[in-house]
């Protein structure tokens, strides 16, 4: 830190940056505008530089402010960090919250069971979980507020500041109401003519997934592509409401809360898998509370393997990266 800059100060900075106002920032640290100002005003000079802009409808960080932010974030969510690991040495947990993201598929597939065996083992520590993709939760891994992540990755990567764990292959299939007259499709051919919900983006993941499957075949015209949504709730609920066709984990299709409604429709093309990955920064450990949640995952990866294999279902083929 520069010298004499206080972790208060930093706190004091968050809070009007949040806030968007001197007098708001003031109430949410407990203490006087005038004393909030002061406290700026000591930060900007410590720091030699203008952190805020004071406008009629409040202040605005300048383009000091923004860069400083990240780099207060992290301080902050790394000190939170210290006091819950030294907490945890002496043998208290209470304070302990651990902050993790997770896209769809392993929500269903991994995170039930490791939370599950987590609480037993740490069941004072609270969870905080941020669905979402892996452009969600990089940034917050990034500024040392969120620990780590699972999920998809692009194919690009996502850089050497982030350590990957391969976890398992999300399985594809094509999927439709329960009744629809497409449920029984046996080619792409004979889904020409269907209606398409994507469940992801369309540059990586299911998404570019079935435009590449069809670009494949010269005598198919494009997917028909009329809904998009990253929800996987909207998409069960057109689906059910209509014959739209949907490219889905095919773990779902097991799930009890989508199997009385969808099912797969068993074409002869095969589908791509995209692997299911967890990251997390290279250069600062893993809390006590991650590092046992993110070893448990992984033991449930595992399991997931082992019993997909006895299953006899689709293994590592064609394992590819996206955003599912």
């Amino acid at each position: 830190m520069e010298a004499g800059m206080t972790l208060s100060e930093i706190q004091d900075f968050l809070a009007v940056a949040d806030s968007g106002s001197i007098r708001a920032a003031a109430r949410v640290r407990q203490i006087t505008a005038p004393a909030m100002t002061q406290s700026m005003a000591r930060l900007e000079a410590k720091l030699h530089v203008p952190l805020l802009l004071r406008t009629t409808k409040g202040v605005q960080l300048s383009d000091y402010g923004k860069a400083f932010l990240v780099r207060a974030r992290a301080i902050t969510a790394e000190v939170q960090k210290s006091v819950n690991e030294l907490a945890y040495m002496r043998g208290d947990s209470s304070q302990g919250m651990l902050y993790f993201g997770t896209s769809a598929t392993p929500t269903t597939t991994l995170v039930p069971d490791a939370i599950a065996d987590f609480r037993k083992r740490m069941p004072q520590v609270n969870l905080n979980i941020l669905g979402g993709l892996y452009r969600d939760h990089m940034p917050l891994i990034r500024s040392g507020e969120m620990e780590f992540a699972i999920g998809p990755l692009p194919a690009a990567g996502i850089g050497t500041d982030f350590a990957v764990e391969e976890l398992f292959e999300n399985n594809l299939i094509l999927a439709v109401r329960r009744g629809s007259p497409l449920a029984d499709a046996s080619s792409l051919q004979e889904l020409q003519h269907a209606e398409w919900i994507l469940s992801s983006p369309a540059v990586q993941g299911p998404g570019a997934a079935i435009r590449d499957l069809f670009a494949q075949y010269p005598d198919l015209t494009p997917p028909n592509i009329r809904v998009q949504s990253s929800s996987l709730s909207v998409v069960q609920t057109l689906m059910m409401a209509s014959d739209m066709v949907c490219a889905l984990p095919r773990e779902f299709i097991h799930s009890p809360w989508l199997q009385p409604f969808l099912v797969e429709i068993p074409v002869c093309e095969k589908l791509p898998s995209y692997t299911i990955s967890m990251f997390y920064r290279t250069d600062y450990p893993l809390s006590p509370a991650a590092e046992l949640l993110t070893t448990l995952i992984k033991r449930h990866a595992h399991y997931f393997m082992q019993a997909r294999e006895k299953q006899g279902g689709p293994g590592r083929e064609q394992g590819r990266r996206g955003s599912v």
